[in-house]
């Protein structure tokens, strides 16, 4: 009766494996159907997403904001299509009286920690956010209980860190510590003995909108910290990583760092060690007796910078490159990001030259790359002389037959979801 027993296990397991990719997909899919949040959400300011049905091919959501209390748009969600573990859903906006405001489309990707979503009306930039699960996500089971990320309920400072067989000292008061089993290091301290690196950069995307960003580069290697805030609060940091391209490239690689956030710590920028070093090809282990991280890897850097260049790149400003533009351009608009390459901070402009659309690069440096947009894929390479200083902004930046318009960047969101943090100045990276 047993070996019966088993042989119908092993049948059976056996049709499932070999059961079409369409109707796994759909299983695993179906596990996604329940309530999310937005990562950081409070009482007064949230996103809320319900997933209603979730298969292989189509999706139905309904899905609202609410900022301070307020619920001034709402969003009417139509049956959307899926592929994999990628969603598109149709939608309209309309303010509280019902008055039409635009059509948009939501995109969705299911991830192992959650629902990201991302809504563009045909106006323009809605909502972006990561949307936590109210229950436990299991693709193979049903949604139950409760999947909060946990707060950092737990921190130590006894922790060493021992870089290529060298034990490294920190100031006093500027030391790792550990939070819920991760070992977090102030800012630059063991990035820069890596050979890494670190910018820290605060700008304004949109009237109402700003961002913050840590981007660490090595060789042709960027990774790069980045989270969006207003008033009302702050969207949780990702962490995006890109070899061998720029950063306003969209051939990228996310890491999910939902439970491994940069923190303040007597006023100084933390960043978790392990994600940043492993990112950069660093082989990270732990010494539970000696409570010691073990680092090994390669320190050398072909654009490796001393504090102060790195301090001159920091502050290299948009003005500073828009008076690199000379008046040969016309419908010159300006795109609010500022953009790095594993050599520099640069600013990007689309233009109009006397025959064609072109895209204009100012690095650091006042280093001008200019090309058309049918040929972007060439991406200059940029050396940045040790010695040389950035261009001072001039008293008009901008030529008289020049029109320099702001964007916000393709990825600017105007609602934020996130519980409000500890504003960071750069007196944080310290």
């Amino acid at each position: 009766m047993k070996k019966r027993i088993f042989a119908l296990i092993g049948s059976l397991a056996l049709f499932i494996a070999l059961l079409p990719n369409a109707y796994a997909d759909t299983y695993i899919n179906e596990a996604f159907v329940g309530r999310y949040l937005s990562a950081g959400a409070t009482a007064s300011n949230y996103g809320e997403l319900n997933i209603l049905t979730c298969n292989s091919d189509s999706v139905t959501v309904d899905f609202k904001f609410i900022k301070n209390d307020n619920q001034q748009l709402i969003y009417t969600c139509y049956e959307g299509t899926m592929s994999d573990d990628k969603g598109e859903v149709p939608f309209t906006v309309s303010y509280a009286d019902g008055k039409f405001v635009a059509n948009g489309i939501m995109a969705i990707t299911l991830t192992d920690w959650g629902v990201e979503i991302s809504c563009d009306s045909d106006r323009q930039h809605l909502f972006d956010g990561t949307m936590k699960p109210q229950f436990t996500l299991n693709p193979y089971g049903t949604p139950s209980g409760n999947n909060q990320p946990t707060p950092p309920t737990s921190m130590s400072s006894d922790v060493s860190v021992i870089l290529n067989g060298t034990k490294m000292s920190f100031p006093e008061g500027i030391a790792p510590v550990i939070i819920n089993d991760s070992t977090y290091v102030p800012l630059r301290s063991v990035f820069d003995k890596m050979g890494i690196n670190v910018y820290w950069d605060q700008y304004k995307k949109s009237d109402i909108l700003n961002a913050q960003s840590i981007t660490c580069t090595k060789n042709d290697t960027i990774v790069q910290f980045m989270r969006t805030f207003n008033d009302s609060g702050s969207n949780v940091w990702t962490l995006t990583k890109w070899v061998g391209e720029n950063t306003d490239s969209s051939n990228y690689t996310r890491i999910n760092i939902t439970d491994l956030q940069p923190t303040i710590i007597n006023n100084s920028s933390y960043i978790p060690l392990r994600v940043v070093s492993e990112a950069f090809g660093a082989d990270v282990g732990w010494l539970h007796e000696e409570r010691t991280v073990k680092i090994d890897c390669d320190i050398t850097n072909a654009y490796k910078y001393d504090s102060e260049l790195i301090g001159k790149i920091e502050d290299y400003t948009q003005d500073m490159a828009t008076a690199c533009i000379t008046d040969d351009y016309r419908s010159v608009k300006a795109y609010s990001t500022p953009y790095f390459s594993p050599q520099a901070k640069f600013y990007k402009y689309s233009a109009i030259d006397t025959w064609n659309e072109v895209e204009i690069y100012v690095f650091y440096g006042d280093f001008v790359e200019v090309y058309p947009v049918v040929a972007k894929d060439a991406q200059p390479e940029v050396v940045v002389p040790e010695e040389e200083t950035p261009a001072e902004p001039t008293e008009e930046v901008v030529p008289d037959d020049t029109v320099v318009e702001e964007t916000t960047d393709e990825n600017t969101a105007e609602e934020v979801t996130e519980e409000t943090t500890e504003e960071v100045t750069e007196a944080d990276e310290l």
